[in-house]
Parts: C-alpha cells; structure tokens; sequence
C-alpha cells in the first residue's frame, strides 16, 4: 500500500518537496498528498491527518537571544493525531529531534537537512549532491523507507538525528566563515595592490578549497547574507554557549561581528541582507 504523503510549510524548502511527490512521484493532491500552510494566500489548506507521512519545512526564525525560535515547529506536533512519519526538514538546533521524539512518543520523528539555494531550491532538490537522514533508536527502522523516497545522491547517509542536525549547522557555518575569510584576503590583497580574482582562481583549483563562496562580494555586497547563514551562524552560537563552550562560542561570535562590521561600512544592516 503506497504510503499518503504530508507537507507543512510551503516555502522555499517545502515548495519542492510537495512539487517532487506531485510531479516526480505522481501522487494526486488530496489522495496521496496532503499540502498545508498557515499563510491563506497559498491555498494549502488540505487535512494533513490524512497523510502517514509528514515533512515539516516550518520557518525557525531567531530568537532574541539567537537561539531558534521552535514554536512553529512545536504548532506542527500539536496538530498531528495518531502515529505518523515526522521528517524535519526544519534547520533546527542539535537535540532537536531527540527531544521532540521524547515528548511525542506516538510518532517516529527524523531528520532529513536540507542544501537549497533560493535561486536554484528545485534544481538541487532533485539532483542533491547528499542525502541525509538522521534519526532516533524509536525511528531508526524507517530511515530507510524515507531514503528510498527522496531524491537519489552521490552520497547517501543513515545516521543519527543529533549527527544529522550538526552536519547542517556545521555546512552554513563553513560557508559564512569561507565568505568571512575570503573578505580578509581581498581586504589585504586590495592594501597591496594585488589582484584578487587571479588569488581566487588560484584558490579554486585545489580541489579541498574549491570555487564556492570564494566571492567577497557574496550574494551583491561585502560579506555574508540571505536567509540560512546569520541565522544559522547565531543558532550555533546559542547551542555553543548552552553547551558551556563559551571559548568555541567567542570565536564564531566574532565571525559574525566582523561580517557585521563589512555590512555597517557599507551602510546595510542585517535585516537588509536576510531573505524573507
């Protein structure tokens, strides 16, 4: 019996994730797919119970102590009725799915992180260069079953939730460093009169360093933006500092300081810079 599959959030993540189960899968709305979105202006209203499935792409915004704010995802579990599939596909702190598991024990909850750029979130939806699921010991027995419906990578893995939920935390924040580090070069190398672009090219072509985020000008000005990487870079942040490593969380604090000082000498400010 095919499995009814369940989405809750139809943004930049969610929005593929529906279009590949409608389109790629073949499954009917309202039959084997189930489409929800508390925005009324999207028209994704359909009983999401009715799925056994459910992927969960809710917004985590900051809090005001940079931690992610989880009471979208928390409004999700409340709503759900009966044993079901949870998949978070939620950027969400590591423990997340661990403690959300604990609290509603009727449900088998996993983590599945998702590499989307806004630009190009359905391109590298259905051709990704990983797939990641990570689970609990009460989910770990259809971690497969979720792999198998998802899109095919060069490189799959099954492993733990907390695992899962660090890999994507520790990706954004490599790459705002990357963007950070890079800012530093072509700060020093403009002083000497150098020529950036032919540092970069050089750069790129170890195949360790390669050519993403080698861009000062990431995303159109100095430093780095958009949705997922402040946001991401403070939640580690917070996780740090809940976990007593104040001297880790020191040095990704100045990464973020430093980004916003390229920001302020370009007269912008975060909120100009973040993605709605």
């Amino acid at each position: 019996m095919q499995q009814k599959i369940g989405v809750i959030g139809i943004g930049m993540v969610g929005a593929p994730v529906a279009r590949y189960f409608e389109e790629i899968r073949g499954l009917k709305r309202k039959e084997g797919l189930f489409l929800f979105d508390t925005d009324p202006k999207k028209n994704f209203s359909d009983d999401i119970n009715q799925a056994d499935i459910v992927f969960v792409s809710v917004p985590t915004p900051p809090a005001s102590d940079g931690s992610s704010d989880l009471s979208a995802l928390e409004s999700v579990f409340k709503k759900l009725v009966e044993n079901k599939i949870v998949v978070i596909k939620s950027t969400v702190p590591p423990g997340t799915t661990e403690n959300f598991q604990k609290k509603y024990r009727m449900h088998k909850i996993l983590f599945n992180p998702e590499f989307l750029d806004a630009k190009f979130n359905w391109e590298q939806f259905i051709k990704p260069n990983r797939q990641i699921i990570g689970s609990t010991a009460e989910s770990e027995d259809v971690s497969g079953l979720i792999l198998s419906l998802l899109p095919d990578a060069p490189f799959k893995s099954e492993i733990g939730a907390t695992e899962a939920e660090l890999v994507k935390y520790a990706s954004n924040v490599h790459y705002a460093r990357k963007v950070n580090l890079v800012n530093v070069i072509a700060s020093l190398a403009e002083k000497l009169g150098a020529n950036y672009a032919d540092i970069r090219q050089a750069m790129a072509a170890d195949y360790r360093i390669g050519n993403s985020h080698l861009d000062p000008n990431f995303g159109g000005y100095r430093g780095f933006g958009g949705h997922c990487l402040p946001k991401d870079t403070l939640a580690l942040i917070a996780s740090l500092e809940a976990a007593g490593l104040r001297e880790e969380a020191d040095l990704i604090k100045k990464d973020y300081d430093y980004n916003g000082k390229l920001l302020k000498e370009q007269g912008l400010t975060w909120e100009d810079i973040r993605i709605k």
